[in-house]
């Protein structure tokens, strides 16, 4: 009785352990992506001309279009009237629309992002001063072209980079998530350069501003530009990579994997080659009608910093 009696125990902490293991010991794969299709490039001679850069989707079925996209430009340092926001539309997230009165934001807004809620639009995006330190602003619109209401949300500070924002509505726990990069990037000394990917959660948008930002990545590379989407059972974040003498020098999209928008992540079984890896970066995922489609910009031309917005989506 007491050899069975043993057997049995040993027997239950090998399914305990391996139940245990399933569960929290093994990370998850990104899903599988189809090839990528080309959105759309800004019109030559025009305002966004070989700039377009980032696209944050929002479904509204509004003045007949079921998606409208907010699309914001790569320009970064120098002259902030080049950073400027468009609109485009569309109804099959395939073929879109600019909207005529582009641009709807004419300077200094780099990194639009917008959730629709309660009949209300809100755009997320980064501004900048003369030496380039960067704070996140929030602005809303009753009909999604028209903004106004600025609030500061991620505050500036000195030396500092607070940008790359992305909104995120939760649909499981009814918050709001406002995921971003802060961080040092410039400067002589490099040895206080570093990347951190923060997050802040609220329930109330208008509250956002006032919610205590929590560390979910760290980094002593260039990591940034987050995104996050829950599919399949499990939260996914997106960020942008680049370090020297890796990835064949280019900029790459890394996956990582978790069980909250705030809680840990765990960067994807299959990372190697990286999520998108062939200078993709800036990616913004988003889950429609259960399927996960994720918007990115693929540079034409890294010395010109020419970029044009390209679009994979998960295969079922």
């Amino acid at each position: 009785m007491k050899i069975k009696f043993i057997q049995v125990s040993i027997l239950t902490l090998l399914l305990t352990f391996l139940c245990s293991h399933t569960q929290y010991g093994q990370v998850a794969n990104y899903p599988s992506l189809s090839e990528s299709y080309a959105m759309f490039q800004g019109d030559p001679g025009k305002w966004d001309a070989d700039k377009v850069h980032t696209l944050s989707v929002v479904e509204v079925n509004k003045d007949g279009y079921k998606y409208w996209g907010y699309y914001g430009l790569c320009y970064y340092g120098g002259d902030p009237s080049f950073r400027k926001c468009g609109i485009v539309r569309s109804n099959d997230l395939m073929h879109w629309d600019k909207f005529a009165g582009n641009p709807i934001i004419n300077g200094d807004c780099r990194w639009p992002t917008v959730v629709y809620t309660n009949s209300v639009f809100y755009m997320f995006y980064a501004e900048y001063n003369s030496d380039n330190d960067s704070r996140i602003v929030m602005v809303s619109s009753k009909d999604g072209i028209n903004f106004s209401n600025k609030v500061e949300v991620v505050a500036r500070e000195k030396g500092k980079q607070n940008q790359n924002p992305f909104i995120y509505l939760d649909k499981k726990d009814k918050n709001f998530y406002l995921v971003y990069y802060s961080g040092v990037e410039r400067g002589t000394d490099t040895t206080k350069y570093h990347w951190d990917i923060k997050i802040k959660k609220s329930k109330s948008i208008q509250k956002i501003a006032a919610a205590k930002p929590k560390v979910l990545l760290t980094s002593t590379y260039t990591l940034a530009a987050p995104s996050i989407a829950f599919y399949n059972d499990k939260y996914y974040l997106l960020v942008e990579a680049a370090k020297e003498g890796k990835w064949n020098d280019q900029w790459v999209t890394l996956g990582y994997a978790g069980n909250k928008p705030d809680g840990k992540y765990k960067e994807v079984a299959n990372d190697e080659p990286p999520v998108l890896h062939n200078n993709d970066a800036c990616a913004f995922q988003y889950v429609f009608d259960n399927e996960l489609y994720v918007f990115y910009s693929h540079c034409l031309d890294l010395p010109k910093w020419n970029w044009e917005l390209r679009m994979v989506k998960a295969i079922k």
